[in-house]
Order: structure tokens, then sequence, then C-alpha cells
């Protein structure tokens, strides 16, 4: 098989249940999932082998290997894991994959307003637990825009929702409920551009709310206060609050202090709204945390949330907060996306082919993050419980062979940071725990010490 047993368990569990029309098209799956994932960056052709780019071909080539086959496996996965969490965040986030290097590949649509940008725009949405653990994908949307649409944005207050990019925030929130239990509490997070009106008053089961960063100075029903930034104003300070800013840059790290405002309010229904955007208002929670001392010169920090949580107090208007910074999980997941499995380097004719091969390369990305967060929420998880004997030897010699003292590998903590060190991490004191760019540069550089060790003691077996 040529992949560590670990990873091929990993890959039968994330994808051997994918309904691929023939257990053959599952298994081809499967190998290429272990592969992708063993080998992070690697061409999606090299990932199989001697045969790759034929089994490749042979896979993507078929109508039955859609997005939604290949990721609803992990996406039910994800479900069960799911279960274990007193609330899920469902995070969402939109990135665009630029193709406009590859003239041959054929349904890509514009991403800029040059002619020339062609790709196509991936929504996903990640569920997350409280300690910012990445579980899995709930849904995921790719598609290419329509030239034919280009320079329509001056209409779209006369376009339903439906007929709108917006409606990826709605599609988002439905399968962030499809694809949890019925009893799962969840928090569908998104950013300004989430602040929809007909994600407010879009159907929901009584346990998910929504938590959105304020785009717009809404219009507000009754109350004293007419706009959103008015009333949140003059809303009562409920407390404060300090947070550390990290360096970045010539910034230097500071420790900012945050007053905390809210307010409950109705907003209003947008005058231009469209026949399927309902006229009843909406009932939420505004939040302002604002940084009081900020440094001369530094751009303070200032945030406006909107939820459907009932919030009160200090306590849950912090809770928001932190939850709310959840969403950095999603940016790190596109970079991996990017930079990591280098999804923009896909060389496929046509988007027919290369949209499950997106979705393949989503749940590896995913699992390049899972493993990066899972050594600081759980550190004294064993190291074979995410490598098997083979890695977690080769790893260990070669830390002792570059002198380090701390080379005997135990638990996954202890993994994840040699790993990294392969990638070239330094593991100073100062440094904290590597990141995911680290992580999967050392778990590429794994394999081919892997494979180079294999070699070795298969020739001297030979010998012998």
């Amino acid at each position: 098989m040529g992949h560590s047993m670990v990873v091929y368990s990993w890959a039968q569990q994330e994808f051997g249940q994918a309904a691929l029309g023939d257990e053959r098209r599952t298994r081809r799956l499967v190998r290429l999932a272990a592969g992708l994932a063993s080998q992070v960056g690697v061409a999606i052709s090299s990932a199989c082998g001697r045969c790759g780019a034929q089994t490749v071909s042979r896979l993507l080539g078929r109508k039955e290997v859609t997005l939604d086959h290949v990721t609803r496996a992990h996406i039910e996965r994800t479900g069960d894991r799911c279960k274990v969490c007193e609330r899920v965040l469902a995070v969402q986030d939109t990135t665009v994959l630029d193709f406009s290097t590859h003239e041959g590949t054929e349904g890509l649509g514009p991403i800029t307003t040059s002619r020339r940008s062609r790709g196509l725009l991936m929504h996903t949405t990640l569920a997350v637990s409280a300690d910012k653990t990445p579980l899995g994908l709930l849904g995921v949307q790719v598609w290419a825009r329509d030239d034919q649409k280009r320079g329509c944005a001056k209409a779209r207050r006369s376009r339903p929702i439906s007929d709108k990019e917006s409606q990826k925030w709605l599609d988002g929130l439905d399968q962030a409920q499809s694809a949890t239990a019925a009893d799962q509490p969840v928090l569908v997070i998104g950013d300004r551009e989430s602040d929809v009106f007909a994600l407010f008053a879009a159907p929901r089961r009584e346990n998910v709310g929504l938590l959105v960063r304020v785009a717009h100075n809404r219009a507000l029903l009754g109350g004293e206060f007419g706009y959103v930034r008015e009333a949140l104003e003059n809303a009562p300070v409920l407390g404060s609050y300090t947070v550390d800013v990290l360096r970045q840059g010539s910034r230097p790290k500071r420790t900012a202090n945050m007053e905390v405002r809210v307010t409950r309010a109705l907003l209003k229904p947008p005058v231009n709204r469209t026949v399927d955007i309902p006229e009843t208002p909406v009932s939420v929670s505004l939040i302002r945390a604002v940084e009081t001392n900020a440094p001369d010169g530094v751009q303070r920090l200032d945030w406006t949330l909107l939820t459907t949580d009932v919030v009160e107090d200090l306590a849950h208007a912090r809770e928001m907060i932190r939850c709310y910074t959840a969403r950095w999980v999603i940016e790190e997941f596109h970079r991996v996306m990017k930079s990591g499995c280098r999804v923009e380097q896909l060389q496929l004719d046509t988007v027919e082919r290369l949209l499950p091969a997106i979705g393949l390369f989503a749940v590896v990305a995913w699992r390049v993050l899972h493993l990066t967060k899972l050594a600081r929420s759980d550190p004294e998880m064993t190291a074979l419980e995410v490598a098997n004997p083979e890695e977690v030897d080769v790893l260990s010699h070669w830390l002792r062979s570059n002198g380090d003292k701390s080379w005997n590998i135990n638990t996954a903590r202890e993994f994840n940071i040699a790993v990294a060190r392969l990638g070239g991490f330094l593991g100073r004191k100062s440094d904290g725990m590597p990141g995911t760019k680290t992580t999967w540069q050392g778990l590429r550089s794994l394999e081919i010490l892997v494979q180079g060790y294999r070699l070795a003691t298969s020739a001297r077996c030979n010998k012998r």
C-alpha cells in the first residue's frame, strides 16, 4: 500500500462509505486520500504511485464522482464527532480559488474585474469545538460565476436572494442543520459579509443560533433609538476585561482593555426587500467591545456583533466574543488548502472533474489543521493514535541525529512538535506551539524519510 496504516485508516473512515456507484471507485478514492494526506502538497497524479495519473483520470471522469458524493461520508463523520460537544460552532467563510493560469480548464468563471481572471468560489461551513478544534466539514459549496452576469450588481436590490451569492449563507445554515443531530445545539458564525437580513429571518431549529459581525447600520423598530450604532453608543456598559494582543510585524505585543456594551433590539426588514424576504422584524442582541487604552498610532480593537442569543450579562457577552474568534480557524483552513495542499495547482480539463478533487483536498486540509489543533487541545494523547510506530521511530532517530535532547516521542503533542521541527519550526521557549505551515511541511518531509528508511531496511535484508 505504501502509506501509513494510520493514514489509510483515517482515509477509510472519512471516505470508505462514499457512494460512487462502484466499490472499486470508493477504494480508489480512499487510496487517493491516503496518498494526499501522507504527502501534503504533492500533485494529485503522484498520490497513487506509478499509475496515479490513470487512476485519477478514471475516478474523476465518472459522472457519479461529484463534490457532494466525495464529501458526504466525511460530513456524516463530522456530525458524529459533533455529538460530544455541548454546542458546536459552525463557522462559514468564502475564499477565491484562482485558476487564471489554467487556460485549458473549461467551465471557470470571473473572479475579479479583470477579463483574464478565471477561477471558482468556495464557501465552507466548518464545525469547530468550544476549544477551537476543527471537527470537519458540515458543508462545502463551489461554483463559477456567470460571465453573462458580470456588471449586474446595480440591480441586486431587485433580485431575489436565491439569485444572489448571498444565498450561500442560507445554504450554509441549512447544511449545518442537516449535518448535525436534531438535538445538537449549534451556533452559526459569519463575518461582515454575512450581515444579511434574509439569513437572520431564515427558518432555524430552536437550538440553532446565529453570530455575525455587523456591517450595516440597520434600522430598528420601536425603542428610543432608530439605528444599530446609535443604540449601542447609548447602551449601558456591562463591564470590561483585558485581552492579550499578539505582536504583528512592527506592532509590539500589548494588553488591551475592552469595554463591553449590550442591548436588545428589533431589526426592521429592509425597505427594498424582495418577495422572498419576510416582513417580520427579527429580535437580536447587539454587542460592542471596544478598546479603551489603545496606544497612539495603533488602530483600536472595535468589534460589533449581532446574535440571536439573548445576552444579558458580561459573561455571556464575553462568551459570544470568544466564539466569534473561532472564525480565525476557517481562515487557517483556507490557508492550508491553498498553500499547503496547493489546491490552485490542480490541472484538470473541466470544472466537473475539478469539483470532486477540491472536495477531496478540503478534507485533507482539515486533517492537517486537526492534527495541529489536537496536539494543543489533547496534549497527552499517545503518539500512536496519530502515527504508526515506524513514523514515530524514524522521527525519533531524526531528532536524535540532530542533537535534540528531547528525542523520545510518547505523546501526540511531542509528535506534532517533532513533525513541525522537521518542517522548519525552531521550538524555542518563546515560540509556543507550531502552526499549520511547519506541520504540513514536516508531514511532507516525514513521508520522504519513512520511504528512505524502508529502502535502506529492504537493502540490508536483501544483502543477507
